[in-house]
């Protein structure tokens, strides 16, 4: 900083030297232009001094200074002399106005014309730009000499060469392998040594296997009883895995169906034109079914969605179908229209079904031969055979137990009209005690009661066994290899001993028969002497004997309905086309309707409503649905309706079971084979205000 200082002074001393040789008149200029050596202003203070100094600097950065501000001076007159109005000439006068003579020891010195400024800011700046640069490069020549920098190396990828054998353990081989090497033959010594025979046996197998097993052995006489053994243990643990399989599944089941019930669309793919519907799905045909309908259906009493449908004949025989001549029976899930859970066969034409009290896994069927066949559902599809129609394979199942092969004096010898559980009335509290008898297991012994057209009534004894024999009984012929359901006659009562008058006039035929849903000890059937008989399973005689229907001649009471809800009444349909309310504790009808209410139409049945204590329904043969509302009035039914414009043959209701989102349903079974789940609709789904408590008083009125 301080050597700059004393460039400039000595700058500024050259030109006072040579102010001193100056003529006059370059004075006066000097003047005229004010002198410019104050317009340097003074930078002293601008720089800091620094302790350490730089070093003088040479003539040669001086002369730099100095040859930069002639080029700017020469730039700038030239600029200047293109814009003077005059010719500037050689003249005295020009020279003296712009430059002057010097000596040859002094240096030639231009002066500024008056038009034009000497720029000493770039010149300025220039020399500090140098000076920076200077700066910089002295530090960083300091700071290459005190930094040093270390040089590190390290790879980035190693792959070694593999070799051919390495490549091969590194595809085939495992982590827990070893490799040793041995020598072999070399050391190679022989000895004689003495074996024991090698046990041989000869097994046997067949696919599709016909048995439990499907295999066995080909010599009985070695390890018989560990081969026994062994084939148990096996059938034990098949065994328990069935059955947990088949709880998981129904809990599975359960769970879907609870999901299912509480979708807004349940059952109403299809509007109705019934007004006691709201809507209704249809079962689907099946093509190995073609030709026939529906003769009976059976709701089951703890699960409303399970359902089981009696098929009749079809009128022309076809070879070609492997169902031709055989019953059938389907097992539904109405939450699942599209195909049946099960297809039931048989060699005889059912009549009449139900599933098990507490259980659907067991159904059983009334036959027209008076055999009762009962067939175990969770039967694996090994014991039964699959057929194939139409392009389409199913699954057929034969019976499990089939009452036909025992003795004519324990089964029934006339077609077999009803058979239903032996069950009490259940409530809503009552069938909390059922679902958990059934999540425990009870239940799979417990009784039915069948009825036949001849006035014979058995009481059966259903028995699940603890083992099973895939060869069958030798003793029992009506169980099925691989079967462990058995269905054992109890007690037998013939009609004509309960009544004394028909004994001079022979055998009694009879018709349709319930248990009294509130005490099972009692039982009512329908006979063709015009009355209802009542009789005990155990005691000697029960009052009333007989409930009279009132008729100069003898009438078939083909149909009696008891009130689902507990109440002692029940309701029965005569073949000339009455209808009587009756209570438990008369004879006599407290109520009839005439069959000039419906004219020359016959009755197929008469059922009480699962969902209102007051409403009951009538079916004709004319498809004619009469609907009775005892609230509204007694005397004529409170709406007539026609179900469809096909013949139906048969309606069924599902039970009264408070289930969260799942409606009162009706079963309608036409003749074409078509079958409708109806959703009965708000109005006779729902309870009217203390109708429960009104009926009870309405039979004490009589």
């Amino acid at each position: 900083m301080n050597s700059d200082k004393k460039k400039w002074k000595d700058v500024r001393t050259k030109s006072a030297v040579n102010g001193r040789s100056k003529p006059k008149e370059e004075d006066e200029e000097e003047n005229e232009y004010g002198g410019y050596e104050d317009d340097f202003e003074d930078y002293d203070d601008d720089f800091e001094e620094e302790e350490d100094e730089d070093p003088p600097k040479k003539d040669d950065e001086m002369n730099d200074v100095l040859r930069a501000l002639d080029e700017e001076n020469d730039r700038l007159y030239k600029d200047s002399s293109k814009q003077d109005k005059y010719d500037r000439s050689d003249s005295p006068d020009d020279r003296g106005r712009g430059y002057r003579d010097s000596s040859p020891d002094e240096p030639v010195r231009r002066t500024r014309p008056k038009s034009s400024a000497i720029n000493f800011l770039s010149a300025k700046r220039q020399v500090m730009t140098q000076k920076t640069y200077g700066k910089t490069s002295k530090r960083a020549r300091d700071l290459l000499e005190m930094i040093e920098l270390d040089t590190v190396t390290f790879d980035i990828m190693d792959l070694p060469p593999v070799k051919e054998y390495e490549l091969y353990i590194r595809s085939y081989g495992r982590s827990d392998t070893r490799q040793a090497y041995v020598q072999t033959n070399d050391d190679a010594i022989d000895r004689d040594i003495q074996t024991e025979e090698i046990d041989m046996r000869n097994k046997w197998t067949q696919h599709p296997p016909e048995d439990f097993a499907g295999s066995g052995r080909g010599d009985g006489e070695k390890d018989f009883e560990d081969e026994e053994q062994s084939q148990q243990n096996k059938q034990q643990d098949l065994g328990r895995l069935s059955k947990f399989i088949q709880q998981a599944g129904q809990v599975v089941s359960i769970l879907l169906d609870e999901e299912r019930s509480q979708e807004t669309t349940e059952l109403r793919s299809n509007k109705s034109s019934i007004s006691m519907s709201e809507g209704y799905t249809e079962l689907s045909k099946l093509g190995i079914l073609q030709g026939r309908h529906v003769e009976f259906a059976y709701f089951a009493p703890t699960q409303p969605n399970m359902l089981l449908t009696i098929y009749s004949q079809p009128e022309q025989s076809n070879p070609s179908n492997p169902t031709d001549g055989k019953g059938m029976i389907c097992v539904w899930n109405t939450n699942e229209p599209s195909y049946p859970q099960r297809i039931l066969a048989c060699e005889s034409q059912p009549r009449c079904c139900c599933f098990g009290p507490y259980k659907t896994s067991i159904a059983f069927t009334g036959m027209v031969d008076g055999s009762i066949c009962a067939w175990d559902l969770r039967e694996p599809p090994s014991l039964h055979r699959s057929v194939e129609f139409d392009k389409t394979e199913h699954l057929l199942r034969f019976p499990t137990y089939n009452t036909a092969g025992i003795s004519d004096s324990d089964n029934h010898i006339s077609p077999v009209t009803t058979i239903n559980p032996v069950t009490t009335y259940v409530d809503e509290n009552s069938q909390q005690e059922s679902d958990s008898k059934e999540e425990s297991g009870f239940g799979m012994s417990f009784q039915l009661v069948s009825s036949e057209d001849q006035g014979r009534i058995n009481f059966w004894v259903v028995a699940e066994l603890t083992t099973t024999d895939p060869a069958g009984s030798e003793i029992d012929l009506g169980l099925s290899p691989g079967g462990k359901v058995k269905v054992v006659i109890s007690s037998t009562i013939k009609l004509e001993s309960l009544v004394r008058e028909a004994r001079s006039l022979g055998p009694i035929r009879s018709f349709e028969m319930q248990i009294s849903p509130t005490d099972p000890n009692h039982f009512y059937i329908g006979t063709d002497g015009g009355y209802v008989l009542h009789g005990l399973r155990f005691g000697n005689r029960a009052f009333p004997r007989t409930f009279s229907a009132l008729s100069d001649s003898p009438v078939d009471v083909r149909s009696i309905d008891f009130s689902p809800f507990g109440h002692p009444c029940f309701l029965a349909s005569t073949a000339e086309g009455c209808v009587h309310l009756f209570g438990t504790k008369s004879e006599k009808p407290l109520l009839t309707w005439p069959s000039k209410i419906w004219g020359t139409r016959k009755l197929r049945c008469v059922r009480w409503s699962r969902s209102r204590p007051c409403v009951f329904y009538v079916l004709d043969d004319q498809s004619q649905l009469y609907t009775f509302d005892i609230l509204e009035g007694d005397a004529m039914p409170a709406k007539m309706e026609n179900l469809s414009k096909e013949n139906v043959i048969h309606i069924a209701f599902t039970p009264h079971i408070n289930v969260t989102g799942r409606h009162p349903q009706m079963l309608v079974s036409q003749e074409d084979g078509t079958i409708q789940i109806h959703t009965i609709s708000k109005e006779y789904r729902e309870q009217q205000t203390l109708e429960d408590d009104f009926l009870p008083s309405y039979l004490d009125k009589f």
